[in-house]
């Protein structure tokens, strides 16, 4: 039986409201949803309903989306909010930020934008088993910390060598494996190999102090779904667990992460489409630097977000892609 989660829409437009609500019950959740639309009942409903979930307007009557959430957080509130604004909200933005809210959807948005936070929002807050692997136990704890630290709710087991880690998954399920690449005994490739065999389903990330690109070919040739070089941050766990797991990733936590565009390659073209303004990116690209050439840009048609202002992560993310599909060596 689906969990049970209580969801909150705080928004004066009808519209947003009904779209957030498609969202929820198109979900596999139960969710119980209250709404309101005023600044003041938001806060009211966040510090007393125990409210799993929220979808908070930054323009309110009464009291500010920010400012209710502000409020809410003061009082020891942990709820998962996203806010919402027509752009540009800058400050808004940075205000998200600083509240630790999880996303930010500019409007107008669809259904699909709001479903898939609901359904990260399932896989986020679901345990997560994750067994770490390394032959160093100081290694181990650091790993541990940066976990755990993810918005990801981890439960984590620790193997110190690659046929521990082989014994742990014969008995128990993992829903990923953070696993070093370089240990004595059973290497990092040989382990993944096996553990793949074990559990086909397994996400694996290979983790290394070793900036080579050869070593990093290997372990995603072997099965790894993401190559993690030491030393890396919480951030960059959520950066690879929500791609694992094929959950969109949120603007406010991964700028410039190709999740922020709809991209296509055709041939030598690689265009990029910004999934929050609408403005399209095309580059030319090559295998030599300068990779991108050529930029074409196409603006949206009454978008308040200039083009210039989200050029530079369209071209990050354009080489995040490239990389990733192997067709440039940055």
């Amino acid at each position: 039986m689906p969990r049970a989660v209580s969801m909150l829409i705080a928004d004066d437009s009808t519209i947003t409201q009904e779209i957030l609500t498609e969202a929820a019950h198109g979900s596999k959740l139960s969710v119980r949803l209250t709404t309101t639309d005023n600044g003041r009942d938001c806060l009211t409903l966040l510090n007393g309903a125990n409210v799993d979930l929220a979808f908070i307007d930054v323009h309110m009557p009464e009291l500010s989306g920010t400012e209710a959430m502000w409020s809410a957080r003061k009082q020891g509130n942990h709820t998962f909010i996203t806010l919402m604004s027509t752009p540009p909200a800058t400050e808004a933005v940075e205000v998200a930020i600083r509240l630790r809210a999880y996303e930010f959807l500019f409007k107008p948005f669809g259904v699909a934008d709001a479903l898939a936070i609901v359904k990260t929002y399932d896989r986020i807050t679901s345990p997560t088993k994750i067994l770490i692997v390394d032959d160093s136990s100081a290694v181990r704890q650091i790993v541990q910390k940066l976990v755990n630290g993810s918005v990801f709710n981890c439960e984590v087991t620790e193997a110190g060598d690659g046929e521990e880690a082989l014994a742990l998954a014969r008995m128990s399920p993992f829903d990923a494996v953070f696993l070093d690449c370089n240990m004595p005994g059973l290497g990092g490739l040989a382990t993944i190999k096996r553990l793949l065999l074990i559990q086909p389903m397994l996400k694996t990330v290979m983790i290394s102090a070793e900036r080579s690109r050869a070593t990093e070919d290997a372990a995603l040739d072997s099965g790894a779904c993401a190559f993690l070089h030491k030393p890396f941050t919480s951030e960059d766990v959520d950066r690879v667990l929500h791609a694992a797991f094929g959950l969109r990733s949120p603007n406010l936590k991964m700028k410039g992460s190709e999740s922020s565009f709809d991209v296509a390659i055709e041939g030598s073209t690689i265009r990029l489409a910004h999934k929050s303004s609408g403005h399209v990116f095309e580059y030319l690209w090559c295998e030599r630097p300068p990779y991108l050439r050529n930029a074409v840009v196409r603006p949206a048609p009454a978008c308040a977000v200039a083009p210039t202002h989200v050029a530079p992560a369209a071209a990050k993310a354009a080489l995040l892609q490239l990389r990733s599909a192997r067709l440039v060596a940055v």
